[in-house]
């Protein structure tokens, strides 16, 4: 795994880092990167890639568990 601090800060809270997360397709290809999620617990903003459209957003506590 890369050096964590490699990754960037999140502009959202300024105290948690963007981790890239990878998924795989309905074709079971491997997407890199396909989201970002901020390591704040108290954050939980979020980036994800879906159909070509960037969505960017809070999880819910619901999506958290």
């Amino acid at each position: 795994m890369e050096n964590c601090s490699s990754f960037p800060k999140c502009t959202q809270c300024d105290k948690g880092q963007m981790l890239p997360l990878s998924d795989f397709s309905n074709n079971s290809v491997a997407i890199r990167y396909k989201a970002w999620a901020c390591t704040n617990r108290e954050c939980r903003f979020f980036v994800v890639l879906r159909g070509g459209d960037v969505y960017y957003g809070t999880a819910t506590s619901e999506a958290a568990r």
